[in-house]
């Protein structure tokens, strides 16, 4: 589906409703279109979504990349060039210096912005017809989820975690933009991470009930009903309102465990093929009923899986503990998609981050790089669910969550009971996920108790948390989810860029907050703190320069696809565990 620009739409009208009249003082002299009917917002809504990728960065924070330069445990290091130096201050948890391309801070910042003021203005149009008498709720509740949505990126990309109602009060939020914007270079104060959660509560509650799919053409392309409650599900998780979880996730994958597993991702059809782009569109198809919301982006990060620009890559211990790793009912690497290489030295990737090109010049190969990302999914919300249950002490609950969530990806190679049901337990559960018998990695230290003296995890709970993560990892591989939820449970986790001194990121470290673009702190917007650093080492300390090799970097959006590269899959008797 092809969004409409916002600004393009209105110039487009605009010239249009120039052309209608004859006389130039009927005109509106700014030349502004009036959207004022009910058709032109909903035309308008199209764009009310960012075509940003927060995954790439997120990703790069996070535990799901390693540095293939830094040296591995057999001491061997590459000498990989990044795709662009920013990758390099991302993965060292420095503020972003380099530029706003794709990807960056600075573009899901405007994205998610942008995307905000298509939403503002919406719902101004909105309230203007309904003063007219005009049933406007099913826009309304699309313009006000959207809204929520796009801030609610923001706060978790660019603030640190949600913690209480108390304490949240004392970390910076992000500006909750409720109105469009009218004046030329106006001063913003950020408010709270509490300010900014309330906000979001405030409009995922008032356009819930206002959700209608029947006027969407590609529901999958919009916040449908089941997109919108999926949302307020994660939602509810961060803020860890239990009950508010388990409502929501039940109006999307219902009760019934044979129905809730007919809409997870349909992994047999995409394991039998043999062909990455084929995969990905298996897991992209919106046709299919574990997509619930699909977003199209313009992002570069793609293209990082090449080896040309193979430094950060899914490779080491963040392949090993996740989609390379056992399981609690799996042994070697998780069974549930192909693990796709283009050279084994460099790492894997999964089919679903792979690409989708525009040519400009297909003679010479150049064009735009396009992802579509899955923004919910049935799968993620299950595991929304299953953590939730655990809180509710509803452990058998939680693990038939789990064992669904497995079932749903079960290509043959699970354990599996003589009726075909996947065989999971809770002693299987309790067993993988004992700190006596497991690698750290599967069982990381919890900081919940730091985080908020609310947030109790008590020794039951803690091997059905341990999986929920360690499932959510890797069912949000590439997605940046995993960041979050390294966030709101304070682990701590440990970053070597080439040879420098290895980088701690501690549970309350600063740089969990990822620093706003250049240009908003430039325009008077507050700064994230980054006086409390686990390493203490200094963001100006390591020079980031050109590329190991000399060559000069990829300039985009234009790629070179010239060159033709090969992916395989990893061979399923792999196991680089045992």
């Amino acid at each position: 589906m092809k969004k409409i620009n916002t600004i393009a739409y209105v110039i487009v009208l605009g010239i249009a409703l120039s052309l209608v009249g004859c006389n130039f003082l009927d005109q509106n002299p700014d030349m502004r279109a009036s959207i004022d009917t009910k058709k032109k917002v909903q035309l308008l809504l199209v764009s009310a979504y960012t075509n940003a990728n927060f995954g790439p960065i997120c990703e790069f924070s996070s535990d799901q990349v390693v540095d293939n330069n830094a040296p591995d445990k057999t001491g061997h290091a590459m000498n990989a060039k990044p795709l662009d130096k920013m990758y390099d201050e991302i993965f060292a948890w420095e503020p972003v210096k380099s530029d706003g391309n794709q990807d960056s801070p600075k573009y899901i910042w405007d994205g998610c912005y942008s995307a905000i003021a298509t939403c503002n203005q919406a719902l101004k149009a909105i309230e203007e017809l309904e003063a007219k008498g005009i049933n406007m709720d099913c826009e309304k509740g699309e313009a006000l989820i959207s809204r929520a949505y796009h801030h609610f990126i923001l706060v978790n990309v660019f603030c640190q975690a949600w913690k209480d109602s108390t304490l949240s009060k004392l970390d910076l939020g992000i500006t909750y933009m409720k109105e469009p914007e009218t004046k030329v270079a106006p001063h913003y104060e950020r408010g709270t991470v509490a300010e900014t959660y309330k906000a979001i509560q405030e409009d995922i509650e008032a356009g819930l009930p206002l959700i209608d799919d029947n006027y969407y053409t590609v529901p999958r392309y919009h916040f449908n009903s089941k997109a919108a409650y999926a949302f307020a599900a994660r939602f509810y998780l961060y803020t860890r309102q239990w009950d508010k979880v388990l409502n929501a996730a039940n109006q999307v994958l219902t009760t019934d465990d044979a129905v809730t597993l007919a809409m997870l991702y349909d992994a047999k059809k995409g394991y039998g093929l043999n062909d990455a782009k084929q995969e990905q569109l298996v897991f992209i198809d919106p046709n299919a009923p574990c997509n619930l919301l699909l977003n199209t982006t313009m992002s570069q990060a793609p293209y990082t899986l090449i080896p040309d620009y193979g430094r950060y890559y899914h490779n080491g211990a963040a392949r090993d503990y996740s989609t390379l790793g056992a399981g609690p009912c799996w042994r070697s690497q998780f069974p549930g998609w192909h693990h796709w290489q283009f050279n084994e030295t460099y790492g894997t990737f999964c089919a679903k981050s792979y690409w989708l090109f525009e040519y400009t010049d297909k003679v010479n190969g150049y064009g735009y790089i396009h992802g579509v990302t899955r923004a919910f999914t049935t799968n993620e919300t299950l595991l929304c669910r299953a953590e939730a249950k655990v809180f509710l002490n509803d452990i058998q609950g939680a693990v038939n969550d789990f064992r669904i969530w497995c079932q749903g990806y079960n290509t043959g190679r699970m354990d599996t009971l003589p009726d075909g049901n996947v065989d999971l337990t809770m002693a299987k559960i309790k067993a993988f996920y004992s700190p006596v018998t497991a690698n750290k990695n599967f069982v990381p230290e919890l900081h919940n108790m730091d985080m908020s003296p609310e947030f109790i995890v008590t020794e039951e709970q803690k091997p059905y948390i341990w999986c929920a993560l360690h499932f959510r990892r890797i069912e949000t591989q590439n997605d940046g989810l995993r960041w979050f939820d390294l966030k709101r449970y304070g682990i701590e986790i440990t970053h070597q860029r080439g040879t420098d001194p290895l980088r701690t990121l501690i549970w309350n470290d600063d740089r969990r907050a990822i620093q706003l673009p250049v240009d908003v702190r430039i325009a008077g917007m507050t700064p994230n703190p980054r006086v409390n650093q686990g390493d203490h080492v200094s963001p100006d300390a390591a020079e980031i320069g050109t590329s190991n090799t000399g060559e000069p970097q990829l300039s985009f959006p234009f790629i070179d696809l010239g060159k033709q590269v090969t992916c395989v899959p990893v061979d399923d008797n792999d196991n680089d565990n045992e």
